[in-house]
C-alpha cells in the first residue's frame, strides 16, 4: 500500500519528529482528521465506497448511539461467524441472553471498586515488568507495551502468572492476532479471499492458547474467590474449555487497546518532553514507596489522567463496526442486511464544535482548572451499548498508574526522528515501526567534578 506523511492529515509533522503515515486505500476509515471533514459535509449518514465495499458511515451523535445500542438489529463484529475459530464459546462471539449471562457473571469481578484498590499492586508489577526492558538499545514501543499490559492483566487482575518466555512471545504476537482478525472481517464478505498471513495467524493463535493455559494453571484466587477466573472455574461445572474461551477472550482484549494507549503515549512523551517532566514530577509525589495505598489512585494523578485523554482523543480507536441482521434504515438512510456501518469515533473526538484546536495535542485541556470543562464520557474509550467493555474498570486503573510508573523510572526518547511511523492496520491502530530508547532515569543530577576556586559548579545531566 501506498504510505503519505502525517502534516494536516495526520498527527503534526516536522523535520525534528517522526511523522505518521496512513495507508491511502484506508484513509477515509483511519485517519480521523479526514473523516471528520468529509462526514461534516455529507449529512447524518453518508454511503462511502473504497473498491468493491460499501460503508455507511454515520455521522450523527444520536444515531451512533441508537445503532451502537441496538442489538437486535445490529450485529457486532465480534459474533460474526468467520471470527468463529478466534472467539470459541467464549462470551465475545455470543450474543444476546447468552453473552449478557456471561458478563453479569463475571461483573463484580471486575467492578470498579474492587479494581480500584489494585494501585499498588499495578504499581509495584510495572516496576518488576520494566527491569526487562532493555536500557542500552532501542526498543520497539508496541512489543514492549504488549509485554508491559499482559504481564500486568495476568499479575494484577487475573492473579496468575506466566512465564518469561511465554509472556515475550505473547507479546510478539499480539499485533499477528490484532491484524489477523482485522483482515477475517474486513474480507468475510468474499470467503473465497485468502487473509493475509493465515499460517502466522494460526501460530499465533496457538501462542494465545497456551498462554491463557498457564494463566489458567497458575491462578491464585482471592480469599473471597470472587476473582474473575474462580468466577469462570466455577460457572463452567468442571468443562474447563468454556472457561478458557472466556479467558483467552478477557486477556486478548485486556492487551490489545491498553497496550496501544500506552504506545501512542510512548510517542507522544518523546514529542513532548515538557509533559513528560511535568507526569514524572506528579509520579514522584504519588507513587513512592511510603505513598498511603490508597493514594495510588487516577484521581490523585490529573496531570496522567489528561494526558492518556489526550491520546485517547487522538489516537483511540478510529471507529466500531457494526452490521444490520435485516434491512433495516438509519435514520432516512436504508441500509441492506449484512452491510457494514462504521460508527466514526474518530472523527467525533476531532470535532471542532467540541473541541478548541482539534489536531494539537494539548493534554491540558483535561486539566480541572480548564475552562469549558471537558467530559471523559464524550471519548467514548470502551464503546458502548450492549457490547461496552467488560474491562474498562481494569483499564481505568492499569493505564494511568503504568505510565506514571514508567515515566517516573525511565526517560523516553524517540531514536530516529525522521523516520516516519506508519499507522497499522489492526483492531487497535499501532504506531508501527515506533523504536525509542527507555534509559534509566537518574535520580540526582550528577556535578561537575573539580570547579575552579571560586566558581560554582553548574550540575549537568546525561544526554
Amino acid at each position: 500500500m501506498i504510505e503519505d506523511g502525517g502534516g494536516a492529515r495526520g498527527c503534526p509533522a516536522s523535520r525534528e519528529e517522526p511523522r505518521v503515515a496512513h495507508s491511502r486505500t484506508l484513509r477515509f476509515w483511519l485517519d480521523p482528521a479526514n473523516i471528520a471533514v468529509r462526514l461534516g459535509q455529507a449529512g447524518p449518514v453518508a454511503r462511502t465506497k473504497a473498491g468493491p465495499a460499501v460503508a455507511f458511515q454515520v455521522n450523527d451523535p444520536s444515531l451512533i448511539r441508537k445503532v451502537g445500542c441496538g442489538e437486535d438489529i445490529f450485529q457486532a463484529w465480534s459474533a460474526d461467524p468467520c471470527l468463529r475459530d478466534f472467539t470459541g464459546d467464549g462470551f465475545a462471539g455470543a450474543e444476546g441472553q447468552a453473552h449478557r449471562d456471561r458478563r453479569a457473571l463475571m461483573k463484580p469481578a471486575l467492578a470498579a471498586p474492587r479494581l480500584t484498590a489494585l494501585g499498588p499492586s499495578v504499581r509495584d508489577s510495572t516496576e518488576g515488568l520494566l527491569a526487562g526492558l532493555p536500557a542500552d538499545r532501542p526498543v520497539d514501543v508496541p512489543v514492549e507495551m504488549s509485554r508491559l499490559v499482559a504481564g500486568l492483566v495476568i499479575e494484577t487482575v487475573l492473579n496468575s502468572g506466566i512465564s518469561p518466555d511465554t509472556l515475550a512471545a505473547l507479546a510478539r504476537a499480539r499485533s499477528v492476532l490484532s491484524a489477523g482478525v482485522f483482515w477475517k472481517y474486513a474480507l468475510s464478505p468474499w470467503p473465497w479471499v485468502p487473509a493475509p498471513r493465515g499460517r502466522a495467524f494460526r501460530r499465533a493463535l496457538g501462542t494465545l492458547n497456551e498462554a491463557t493455559q498457564e494463566v489458567y494453571e497458575r491462578h491464585q484466587p482471592d480469599g473471597d474467590g470472587n476473582d474473575v477466573v474462580s468466577l469462570l472455574k466455577r460457572s463452567s461445572d468442571n468443562r474447563p474449555d468454556a472457561a478458557l474461551h472466556d479467558l483467552r477472550a478477557l486477556l486478548f482484549a485486556g492487551i490489545e487497546a491498553t497496550a496501544s494507549t500506552l504506545a501512542w503515549a510512548c510517542y507522544e512523551l518523546g514529542r513532548h518532553p515538557d509533559h513528560q517532566t511535568a507526569i514524572r514530577a506528579e509520579a514522584d509525589a504519588v507513587l513512592g514507596a511510603d505513598a498511603p495505598a490508597d493514594a495510588v489512585r487516577p484521581e490523585q494523578m490529573p496531570r496522567t489522567a489528561g494526558f492518556i485523554r489526550e491520546v485517547t482523543r487522538l489516537h483511540g480507536i478510529p471507529f466500531l463496526v457494526r452490521r444490520p441482521r435485516h434491512a433495516t434504515y438509519v435514520g432516512e438512510q436504508p441500509v441492506p442486511a449484512g452491510a457494514l456501518v462504521t460508527l466514526p469515533m474518530g472523527a467525533l473526538r476531532r470535532d471542532p464544535a467540541r473541541y478548541a484546536r482539534p489536531e494539537e495535542f494539548d493534554p491540558l485541556r483535561w486539566s480541572p482548572e480548564a475552562h469549558p470543562q471537558l467530559s471523559p464520557a464524550a471519548l467514548l474509550p470502551y464503546g458502548l451499548g450492549p457490547r461496552y467493555c467488560p474491562g474498562a474498570a481494569a483499564s481505568e486503573i492499569l493505564t494511568p498508574v503504568a505510565l506514571a510508573s514508567l515515566v517516573r523510572s525511565r526517560t523516553l526518547r524517540t531514536t530516529t526522528p525522521d523516520r516516519t511511523v506508519r499507522v497499522s492496520l489492526e483492531l487497535t491502530p499501532m504506531p508501527k515501526g515506533l523504536t525509542m530508547l527507555a534509559a534509566p532515569r537518574e535520580p540526582h543530577p550528577p556535578l561537575v567534578p573539580g570547579p575552579a576556586s571560586g566558581e560554582e559548579a553548574d550540575p549537568v545531566r546525561r544526554p
